[in-house]
């Protein structure tokens, strides 16, 4: 979730917690000229268009898009191994949200890849298999994926990415024993988003008798609730001993419940995974407002179609189709990605509806330079839980890009000239659900795996 005022920011992180303190800070010329773009702390070379590490490098980028056009060009050649084109097809198949199609494609390598001379492929395979699993709700398939990957690359990783693994490992093996989520739609509805006081906009979410405001958030990898609505649900809370870190790399505890039952119109989710925090990790004291509960990923993603309009979300579970060359949509993890164009190139943004601005990445710094040429640099002051940090980027007052077609200009938007170690420093930016205001909403469709700005029937 990021969230920003005028001249002000807040970074993405799984979950919520770098909502907190993003209402803090102030935009401001800076004092001393600063580079155009920092360069990246680990830059890989592009592999020739025929090379064997072409995929691997297409996908370490991110450019889904172009590994597709990959694989169906090598598909047609004569002389791909049947194992990479498996491998490709699997993944792809994992950000295109076919998760059963990817792990009949992932499994069968498992046992025929080298942790140590296949380390690389070795390490995708099992981390999408175990994302595969956790969306289709296998939480102890999931756990067994990466305990598998622990114990065979976990000495040899970075220090950083071993506590990660270890944090979503321990995470998979507390919901181990939690039953499968299931998820059912009597029919279409309609029912009303009502803005909050830090600009969000909130649903109303029905437990049992008890009925509440949740902040609406694609950009939340799993629901969220505070520890004081906990036991109001009497829910039962898993500690599950790992941590999620904030904007400001402090290390929050990760525990979890299962919600036996939740009702959003006529939509009733059974068996719903939700993140429980202390209450002071969601609470903004500045301006006396507590976050108690966020409605995010996998929830909105099994209601299937979601139309998202200025006052009121529509869902439509039936509306959607498989995806196809049409797509624009694709899922990292737990994270929605949309593709835009700008200029004549097309690039992957990072979506978060819980963000009330759009903030651009060092990586866009980079490949747009000249389009920051002759900006004066100014810097925002980003607040997460436990404190906040400053970055260094400049402001671009107008930028055109279409998104499924459809032309749309962002106005007044920052660029990072360092990277803020979010989510979306891998991506282009981080768009954000206002970006559709002027066009009445967006819809946003996890079957077809399509974005489009408008909320109304096409």
């Amino acid at each position: 979730m990021v969230t920003m005022r005028r001249r002000r920011a807040a970074s993405a992180m799984v979950a919520v917690v770098a909502l907190l303190g993003a209402l803090l800070g102030a935009r401001r010329p800076s004092a001393r000229p600063a580079p155009i773009c920092d360069p990246p702390s680990v830059s890989q070379p592009e592999p020739a268009l025929d090379a064997p590490t072409r995929p691997d490098w297409l996908l370490a980028e991110h450019r889904y898009i172009a590994l597709a056009r990959w694989l169906a060009a090598a598909s047609a050649r004569p002389g791909t191994p049947a194992s990479t084109l498996g491998y490709v097809r699997g993944v792809l198949a994992n950000k295109e949200n076919e998760n059963a199609e990817s792990i009949r494609d992932l499994e069968p390598l498992v046992p025929r890849l080298d942790p140590v001379a296949d380390s690389a492929r070795f390490r995708v395979v099992l981390k999408t298999l175990a994302d595969d699993y956790l969306k289709t709700y296998r939480y102890g398939d999931a756990a067994n994926a990466l305990d598998r990957l622990y114990r065979a690359s976990g000495a040899t990783m970075a220090p950083a990415d071993r506590t990660d693994l270890r944090s979503e490992l321990l995470l998979r093996r507390a919901l181990r024993n939690a039953p499968r989520q299931r998820t059912v739609v009597a029919s279409p509805f309609a029912i009303p988003l009502t803005p909050n006081a830090i600009g969000l906009r909130d649903v109303t979410v029905h437990v049992g008798r008890d009925s509440s405001k949740w902040i609406f958030d694609t950009g939340a990898n799993l629901s969220t609730i505070t520890e004081t609505v906990a036991r109001r649900l009497r829910l039962h809370v898993i500690t599950s001993g790992s941590t999620t870190s904030g904007i400001t790399g402090v290390a929050v505890p990760s525990r979890v419940a299962v919600i036996p039952e939740m009702r959003i119109g006529a939509a009733r989710v059974e068996h719903a995974v939700v993140l429980v925090m202390p209450d002071r990790m969601l609470d903004i004291p500045q301006i006396k407002f507590q976050i108690t509960a966020i409605l995010g990923y996998p929830v909105l993603e099994a209601l299937g179609r979601l139309a998202i309009g200025t006052d009121s979300l529509r869902v439509d579970p039936a509306a959607g189709e498989a995806p196809s060359d049409s797509s624009n949509l694709f899922l990292d993890d737990l994270s929605p990605v949309v593709s835009a164009t700008v200029g004549d190139s097309t690039r992957l943004f990072h979506f978060d509806s819980g963000a009330d601005a759009t903030m651009l990445s060092v990586r866009f710094c980079r490949a747009y330079s000249t389009l920051l040429s002759g900006l004066d640099p100014t810097h925002t002051h980003i607040g997460g839980a436990g404190g906040d940090k400053t970055y260094e980027g400049y402001e671009l007052a107008r930028l055109p890009l279409a998104i499924g077609g459809q032309e749309a200009v962002l106005d007044s938007v920052f660029v990072m000239r360092e990277e803020a170690k979010t989510p979306f420093d891998a991506y282009y930016g981080n768009l954000s659900g206002t970006i559709a205001a002027r066009y009445g909403g967006y819809t946003i469709d996890f079957r077809a795996m399509t974005f489009r700005l408008g909320a109304g029937p096409r």
